[in-house]
């Protein structure tokens, strides 16, 4: 956020205001858009085969955005890697999983104190190391970061979907001929495009039968609309009408985590 507007020029060659807006947003219609289906493919096939496809898809939107010769293929990247952030959906998810329910909220905080504090100190962070070294860098490391980040996903984290593991189980008995091809097909609930389709109508059901569920989202609306309205304007104000520099701009958004953190 602090540097949007110096990647629209180093990339075009002029300042784009447009462009720089768009680059800071998309993130967020992205955000709004994977869930739609990571979470009905994560009651279909499990949480680990998903989420470990959303952070391949990450790495290769990050690998996109690092060698992006144009802002329109940085946007699109930017769109890519809002839609693989899986964790927004599927560790609320996991935590239900494992966790009772008389100790759900305490890991709920602390899960959800990632986003306050990344929202925050993110930006200051990355307008720091994009004045000093520039913004590719940045990218650069988000994308090894992201890549240590799967490597401890694929060997440390295991399905925790119930549904999910009884299949593999039944897979396992059916190809040692303790159980039947038809034991396994029963617990499947239906043909699998069915399955899939009722998850991926479910959300739109809920919402539409909710009127507390329909105001706390338009509130939500108006709460993100708000947010990036601010941080798409605070970093041109302060750069042109007060000279700060991006690591200054970053230091700014600190104060965002007070904003994010409204219910």
């Amino acid at each position: 956020m602090p540097i949007a507007q110096d990647i629209v020029s180093d990339l075009e060659g002029r300042r784009d205001r447009s462009a720089a807006v768009l680059l800071v947003t998309i993130w967020e219609l992205g955000e709004a858009a994977g869930p739609l289906l990571i979470a009905p493919l994560s009651e279909k096939y499990g949480r680990y085969p998903v989420f470990n496809a959303a952070n391949v898809l990450f790495i290769v939107s990050l690998a996109i955005a690092v060698s992006s010769q144009g802002a329109g293929l940085l946007i699109f990247s930017r769109f890519l890697t809002g839609c693989a952030v899986a964790s927004n959906v599927l560790n609320p998810a996991i935590i239900g999983d494992i966790f009772p329910s008389e100790s759900r909220g305490t890991a709920m905080s602390v899960v959800m104190l990632a986003p306050l504090l990344g929202g925050a100190v993110g930006p200051m962070i990355a307008g720091a190391i994009a004045q000093s070294v520039g913004w590719r860098k940045v990218v650069w490391m988000s994308l090894i970061l992201a890549i240590a980040c799967e490597l401890c996903f694929l060997t440390l984290l295991r399905e925790t979907y119930q549904p999910a593991m009884l299949r593999q189980k039944l897979r396992r008995l059916a190809k040692s001929e303790e159980t039947t091809t038809e034991a396994l097909s029963d617990t499947k609930g239906g043909s699998p495009e069915m399955t899939l389709w009722r998850s991926l109508t479910r959300p739109a059901a809920v919402l539409y039968s909710s009127v507390i569920l329909q105001v706390i989202s338009l509130y939500g609306a108006l709460q993100f609309s708000f947010y990036y309205v601010l941080s798409t304007t605070l970093a041109v104000i302060l750069e042109e009408k007060y000279g700060f520099t991006p690591a200054l701009i970053g230091t700014s958004f600190m104060s965002f985590s007070e904003c994010l953190g409204l219910p």
